[in-house]
């Protein structure tokens, strides 16, 4: 699995909302900056469902190169009225650009599927640098726990920053194999709109994130469930389990 990859899955539990129309770069106290992450936090663990597109730039040895695709978190509720249970939950993530390939998080194990080298890695959850990710969203791991919160650097920038929206720094707290920092922007209803990643080796990686939904999908459905879990393998499909 690439460097850049292995950063996305890692991160990609904070998501989205459309960008709005002047970047400012916060100059709020850290206690205030990370009572915002805090709410940031709370507002993403409280959806059942999130649904949204997403434009990706990667760059890497002075290269940079575009990708594409949709995502959907989905956790369905123990029963109508009931607190989300902490835990549970789906993560898919459909890449169209530019190569088609299909990750899905259960919570018990990554799968990453790429049909065209006919090639499926299965790997447990917890053992990934990613599982944090779907952690975030499903409430089993505390951004303020796992972050330094911080004003933005405002030369940590891949392209021309959003404009109506304020940027928050996220270091890990420990040491990350993968990830040094990631720079979200926010609109004024702490929504995510950008998020930029950086790794050990200042490789890029910048996601955009557009025609967001939340909770439009039904909770506890059985059909829906298979289907966010399916995987149409063409023959011939090697499966490699880690």
């Amino acid at each position: 699995m690439s460097n850049p990859l292995r950063i996305l899955l890692f991160s990609l539990g904070l998501l989205i909302m459309p960008g709005l129309a002047s970047f400012s770069f916060s100059a709020e106290p850290a206690k205030e900056l990370e009572a915002k992450v805090v709410r940031l936090q709370k507002k993403y663990q409280q959806l059942q469902s999130l649904e949204f597109d997403f434009s990706q730039s990667t760059q890497t040895s002075g290269r940079i190169k575009q990708g594409s695709g949709n995502a959907v978190f989905y956790r369905p509720a123990a029963q109508a009225g009931a607190p989300l249970p902490a835990g549970n939950g789906i993560m898919r993530w459909n890449y169209i650009e530019p190569t088609v390939q299909t990750i899905i998080n259960d919570g018990k194990e990554l799968s990453l599927y790429t049909p065209q080298d006919k090639q499926l890695i299965v790997s447990p959850a917890r053992d990934m640098e990613s599982d944090i990710t779907y952690a975030i969203f499903t409430g089993t791991k505390k951004l303020q726990d796992e972050f330094e919160v911080a004003p933005p650097d405002k030369l940590f920038l891949l392209n021309d920053p959003p404009a109506g929206v304020e940027a928050v720094l996220l270091t890990p707290r420990q040491p990350h194999p993968q990830l040094k920092r990631i720079q979200l922007w926010l609109n004024s209803d702490l929504t995510i709109h950008r998020l930029l990643m950086e790794d050990h080796f200042g490789a890029l990686t910048e996601l955009t994130f557009t025609r967001v939904r939340f909770n439009t999908l039904p909770a506890s459905d059985p059909k829906l469930l298979q289907s966010l879990l399916q995987l149409d393998l063409a023959p011939g499909t090697e499966t490699i389990r880690q």
